[in-house]
């Protein structure tokens, strides 16, 4: 009898699925040695209750917040509407990438960083680092900079092409160590050239100055550093709810990773109610999104490793959705058929967007090691065409091997500077040295003169000095003529060298050189 109302109940389980379209349409594919893998054609088109239940709460959640609506009134009567905001990202804001999330719901959008003083100096860079189209408004220009006449004149350049600009405040590589800019301009000791930089430029410009900031060691201290950049002209500040990095300490006050610490946003926004208040940090999915700005009540979120994964993030659509991502992957190629980007941008953005797909169908590898567009295209024509078809895919465990052992080796060469620093401060920690001792040896950047001088030298004889004065930075980033095939594989640093303006204070370093 038992038995019988067992298979009874397992028989109404069945039926009720179905009715509810649990039984999705998938090819499955025997492997070799390996259990079957299932690969998904396309999500049925009949969601789970759970999934609709989660997609009407989604669409709830964004009109109501479409309703209210957070605006910059700017001195033109011009409104910026600061609610959904790509983030600054180097490598990866760029125009086409901009421009498909602002089709699919961003509001407001960065540019990458840009390095005041080589924008200055350098019209190439100027032409190549700052594009744009009328499409892409509103837009926030966004710079590096130390020193106030020439973040002046870089942001003069550009103020009728934009709608405001943005001062990076945030940035935590060793990189912006090396340059004094970025979260490194945060400390008390250079906070009277901060307001310098903030004043000098925002009272000469006819657009809004934005900054980007991390958070100090304590709330306190970043409410009141808030109020002073307020106080110095400054119309709108985003937050990346995690500590300004530590040169040598990577945990607790000073680490770059971690949750962000939404809570000090929300303090912050309750200290500081006359300006817009953006907060960066933990947002994945559109739910993140509203639940962030439910909780720090800020004007304003911005995301940049969420929407790197999903470019319709604020639109409110389901992330899960596979056709949806490789609609967004077919959308980004063409539009950068009109706006092109370097290679190795695009591959990113489109191995972010498809990872799951690149990998179940053992494409992943070939994108990374595409030379050129060409080699993209046909990787992803592929790649689309599995999916569309997926019994025509044969599944490779050989290939497999060579994927993961491809995607370990990456991640290992990528690591190597993380070794490299981990190594210098045990050295440092052994001799009873302070920890970023050997970390600062041979840091600071050569100028543009003296990588004159040294190219004027034999390469061996320019190599032995280079390593005496420069040790942390690579060598074949500034000589050879193709630069440093490692990459961000690479442990040395790839710096931009300094602009003219800076290179008569170091001008006694070309001395040690003849």
């Amino acid at each position: 009898m038992k038995k019988v109302k067992k298979e009874k109940k397992v028989k109404r389980n069945k039926e009720h699925k179905k009715k509810r379209g649990c039984d999705s349409h998938a090819t499955t594919v025997k492997l070799e040695g390996v259990d079957a893998v299932t690969f998904q054609a396309v999500q049925s088109a009949t969601q789970s209750d759970h999934k609709r239940k989660r997609r009407k709460k989604e669409k709830q959640s964004k009109n109501l917040t479409d309703s209210n609506t957070t605006t910059l009134r700017m001195e033109t009567g011009r409104e910026l509407d600061t609610r959904y905001i790509l983030a600054p990202m180097v490598g990866a804001s760029e125009l086409a990438f901009r421009l498909l999330c602002r089709r699919h719901g961003a509001t407001l959008a960065y540019t990458p960083m840009i390095n005041s003083e080589r924008f200055v100096s350098d019209e190439a860079y100027r032409k190549q680092e700052f594009q744009t189209t009328p499409a892409d408004r509103p837009l926030v220009a966004h710079f590096s900079a130390n020193h106030p006449k020439t973040f002046l004149k870089a942001a003069k350049l550009v103020e009728g092409q934009c709608d405001a600009i943005d001062l990076n405040l945030g940035c935590p590589q060793r990189v912006a160590f090396v340059g004094h800019f970025g979260s490194f301009l945060l400390a008390e000791e250079d906070r009277a050239l901060l307001l310098k930089i903030v004043r000098r430029v925002s009272r000469n410009i006819s657009i809004p100055l934005f900054v980007k900031i991390r958070l100090l060691d304590t709330v306190e201290d970043t409410i009141t550093l808030c109020q002073q950049l307020r106080d110095a002209g400054v119309k709108l500040i985003a937050i990346h709810a995690r500590h300004r990095v530590n040169l040598a300490i990577r945990t607790g006050p000073g680490a770059r990773h971690g949750p962000a610490m939404l809570d000090q946003v929300k303090a912050v926004k309750e200290a500081i109610t006359d300006i817009p208040i953006i907060s960066n940090g933990n947002v994945r999915t559109f739910n993140d999104v509203m639940e962030n700005q439910k909780f720090t009540q800020a004007d304003g979120v911005m995301s940049a490793e969420g929407i790197l994964d999903n470019p319709a993030l604020f639109s409110g659509e389901l992330e899960s959705v596979t056709t949806k991502k490789l609609d967004l992957a077919k959308e980004y190629m063409q539009i950068i058929k009109e706006h092109p980007a370097v290679l190795k941008t695009v591959v990113f953005h489109l191995r972010r967007m498809c990872r799951q797909e690149l990998m179940s169908y053992q494409l992943l590898d070939e994108l990374l090691q595409a030379k050129t567009m060409d080699d993209v295209e046909k990787t992803m024509g592929t790649m689309f065409q599995y999916s569309k078809f997926p019994e025509t895919f044969t599944y490779e465990p050989d290939k497999q091997k060579k994927q993961k052992a491809a995607l370990e080796r990456k991640k290992f060469e990528e690591g190597k500077r993380k070794r490299f620093e981990g190594r210098m401060q045990r050295k440092a920690k052994r001799e009873g040295k302070p920890l970023d001792f050997y970390l600062k040896d041979g840091l600071e950047p050569p100028t543009a003169n003296v990588i004159a001088s040294l190219k004027s030298k034999g390469k061996e004889e320019a190599f032995a000095l280079w390593s005496k004065s420069y040790k942390q930075h690579c060598f074949a980033f500034h000589f050879e003529t193709s630069g440093c095939k490692r990459d961000r594989a690479c442990a040395f640093l790839h710096f931009d060298l300094a602009a003219a303006s800076h290179e008569d204070e170091r001008s006694n370093e070309m001395q040690s050189f003849g």
